[in-house]
């Protein structure tokens, strides 16, 4: 019966250790592989370097170009706008921005100097500049390898495209997709030095440098910006990210400008608007005072005047921020609209002035994500959604605010009714006098109005400073983050090791033939009675009473284990069969006979496997007399047919006889049975050698003569599957006590023993070690050495 399956999927240890042991150079030589390999790949591997910058971003509160009002109330909480610093995280990172970069520095052209394994990307090391001469993006990849034949001419190669020509430095080679120049510069040219040279389309160079470039906030509260790039070659990075920084710097600044430059542009149409309609007005009082002679008024009439002019002051204020009002709510009404509100024309409420601004910052933040994004992209209609929604509380905001002017200007006319019923009496003159004078000083204050707010527009203009700063410039690290040395090598390591222990593992998945004893131990519970080394001399007879070899002690020791088992004073027989053919029965049975001899038993041998007799050929004696011969004639008998045999003396041997046509026949004879009661009286121990009992029954016929059966398995030749043989024939009654032998360890085939177990068969016989010897006879060799007389 079979182990449980709680022992059979239980890990032993002590196996695991064995193996690795008597497998010791197998791992040995795979962290030495695995080292050298984790070694190459350090020292041919492209490496990284990480360049690091930082930015302050500066809040708009604080920017001396922003509206004071801001710093009265926070509208990114109000109209829930994202932070400024966030934004510019969006821009680093944009498309357009890195873009821009790539054409400047011509990125999609790429110099390495080649080696005899990797090549070395060159920035300014290289001796000679590239021009290249194409107007489109769309451009295939192309390599090619440049040779310098001298200080003036090269070769340029390309097999995939077909070129090879020669050509002059500083002069024009046309290819088929663009035209390139090589020019020298004031470092030398070696004669023989190679280059290779990669151009790429701007596009592809882009996505690959955006995938290397990150922007991140240092936390939620600061408004720093850390920059990080990597890069093969540690001057170049450095270029490239300096160079995005600057270029972002830039765009940051014309934005403010172009901001400015809009305000001025509206200022000087309504300036041209109002000064016509202020001439005009003008002209005609002119003409009134020259018409009405109006230069001699009475005093009376000047203090009319004068209270009159008061009062239209007061409605003059009114009406122009009534004007203003009205002109950028007819700005705002068109949602079509994206031109940016002048956001020095505001009214004198902080509220309108705040909102005015971040109406503006949306519009300007829009302008710069359309060039990276469609207008479908989520994040411009985002964008649209807030300027929507801004917008639409603008033209709330600035309807109620009129409302108020209207109401306050209505209260002004009253006012004025009032003051006008009173001076009734005044020539008409005068009133008509009044009227222009209103008219030229609404007009006039207008005027100044927008002259004033020019000249402020004008004066920022001037003084305009990007609103981020540069806290670190572009630095790289001094040694590269990729590949990393120490972990490439433990992991070489680690690899060294469990490719070893891969393998064993898949080897000892995949056999299914016994290899080691714990094989044998987890298919059975029946127990092991003796395990007998390779046979290094291949003598069939390994045992006499001077040998003192290993697989002699061995034989020795499974005699002792046997005494355990047997009872002492009596007759003994023992069965020996295994699973199938070449498991070595006649081996064991033949050298397990001699050691119990030596000890002064008397030992018969039972040649009963029929079919392929190998006991009596192993000895060299013949077989024409044995046990079919006593079995078919009736004159034999029993003493007939046992012979001596020449190795000692008290062994005796009962050869097989001739092969016959029905062996389960003959074994079933009673004869059989008479034979074993008369070698009872003669002999301490019976030994039979019985045919494989996986193949045929016959040894099931023998059984019941026997007092021990004992099973050969040979270790990488019998199957995994036939232990169930013999634990199907113990849990069926059919052999009743059934023992384990296991023949032909070879501990450095398979480990058998892991370099490290004993043997003890009770009478202080130890061994700490295995067996050396790898030898196996093939099939044929073994069955002529069995037939030979």
């Amino acid at each position: 019966m079979g182990k449980s399956n709680k022992e059979e999927e239980s890990f032993d240890f002590k196996e695991i250790i064995g193996s690795v042991l008597s497998n010791w150079y197998l791992f040995v030589l795979g962290v030495i592989l695995c080292l050298g390999l984790a070694f190459l790949f350090i020292r041919y591997s492209t490496p990284d370097y990480i360049i690091d910058g930082k930015l302050l971003v500066d809040d708009d509160k604080k920017n001396p170009t922003s509206s004071a009002l801001n710093s009265i109330v926070d509208f990114s909480s109000i109209f829930d706008l994202p932070s400024n610093a966030q934004n510019e995280l969006e821009i680093l990172k944009s498309r357009s921005l890195m873009t821009a970069v790539v054409h400047q520095l011509q990125l999609n052209v790429t110099v390495f100097k080649k080696g005899t394994i990797k090549s070395v990307e060159l920035f300014d090391e290289t001796p000679f500049d590239i021009v290249l001469d194409n107007s489109t993006d769309t451009i295939e990849d192309a390599r090619y390898v440049l040779d310098v034949l001298d200080a003036h001419h090269f070769r340029l190669k390309n097999s995939k495209a077909n070129v090879d020509v020669n050509g002059t430095f500083g002069t024009l080679i046309k290819l088929d997709q663009y035209n390139i120049v090589f020019k020298n510069n004031l470092k030398p040219l070696i004669p023989g030095s190679q280059y290779v040279i990669l151009v790429q389309a701007p596009e592809t160079k882009v996505e690959e440098l955006g995938e290397k470039f990150d922007a991140t906030l240092s936390d939620k509260q600061s408004t720093t910006i850390n920059l990080t790039f990597n890069y093969p070659n540690s001057k170049k990075g450095e270029a490239i990210m300096q160079h995005l920084i600057d270029q972002y710097m830039l765009d940051n600044l014309n934005n403010k400008i172009r901001i400015l430059d809009s305000t001025l542009v509206f200022i000087d149409n309504r300036l041209v608007g109002v000064g016509r309609d202020l001439s005009g007005v003008e002209k005609k009082l002119e003409d009134f005072k020259k018409e009405n002679s109006l230069a001699d008024v009475d005093e009376q009439s000047k203090a009319l005047v004068q209270s009159a002019k008061d009062l239209n002051s007061k409605l003059t204020d009114a009406d122009i921020q009534l004007t203003i009002i009205q002109d950028l709510e007819k700005y705002i009404q068109n949602p079509g609209n994206r031109t940016i509100i002048p956001s020095t024309l505001t009214v004198p409420d902080p509220l309108f002035a705040g909102a005015i601004e971040k109406y503006n910052e949306l519009l300007l933040e829009r302008s710069k994500q359309t060039i990276s994004f469609k207008e479908s992209n989520p994040i411009i209609v985002n964008i649209d959604s807030q300027i929507e929604g801004i917008r639409g509380n603008l033209l709330k905001s600035f309807a109620a605010y009129k409302k108020g002017l209207q109401v306050t200007r209505s209260q002004l006319n009253v006012r004025n009714n009032d003051f006008n019923s009173k001076i009734k009496g005044a020539p008409a003159t005068e009133r008509i006098f009044l009227d222009y004078s209103r008219q030229q000083n609404l007009k006039q204050e207008l005027y100044l109005y927008l002259m004033q707010k020019r000249e402020e527009t004008a004066i920022s203009k001037t003084s305009t400073f990007s609103t981020t700063r540069i806290i670190d410039r572009a630095k790289s690290a001094i040694k590269p983050y990729k590949p990393n040395k120490g972990f490439i090598f433990t992991v070489g390591a680690l690899l060294g090791l469990l490719l070893p222990a891969a393998y064993l593992f898949i080897k000892d998945s995949l056999n299914i033939r016994i290899i080691t004893k714990q094989n044998v131990e987890r298919e059975t519970d029946i127990p092991i009675v003796g395990e007998i080394g390779n046979n290094v001399d291949q003598n069939n007879l390994v045992v006499d009473s001077n040998s003192r070899s290993i697989i002699s002690e061995q034989f020795r020791g499974l005699r002792t284990n046997l005494q355990y088992l047997l009872k002492s004073g009596e007759s003994q027989v023992l069965v020996l069969t295994s699973s199938m053919s070449g498991e070595g029965k006649s081996f064991i049975s033949l050298n397990l006979g001699t050691a119990l001899a030596i000890t002064g038993k008397k030992v018969v041998f039972i040649e009963l496997d029929l079919r392929k007799p190998k006991l009596s050929a192993n000895v060299g004696m013949d077989n024409s007399n044995g046990f079919t011969n006593y079995i078919v004639s009736e004159s034999n008998s029993p003493e007939s047919i046992i012979r001596p045999t020449f190795f000692h003396e008290n062994c005796f041997i009962i050869s097989s006889g001739p092969i016959p046509p029905n062996p389960s026949e003959l074994i079933l004879n009673q004869k059989l049975d008479v034979l074993i009661a008369t070698l009872k009286k003669q002999f301490d121990f019976i030994i039979i050698d019985t045919p494989p009992v996986g193949l045929v029954s016959d040894a099931l016929l023998i059984e019941k003569f026997a007092d021990v059966v004992l099973y050969v398995v040979r270790q990488n030749y019998t199957f995994k599957s036939q232990i169930g043989i013999i634990n199907d024939l113990k849990v069926t009654g059919k052999i009743r006590r059934p023992y384990l032998v296991i023949n032909d360890i070879k501990s450095k085939k398979a480990g058998y023993y892991g370099g490290g177990y004993g043997y003890g068969y009770g009478y202080g016989y130890g061994y700490g070690y295995g067996y050396s010897v790898d030898v196996q006879k093939s099939k044929a060799d073994w069955f002529k050495n069995l037939f030979k007389k």
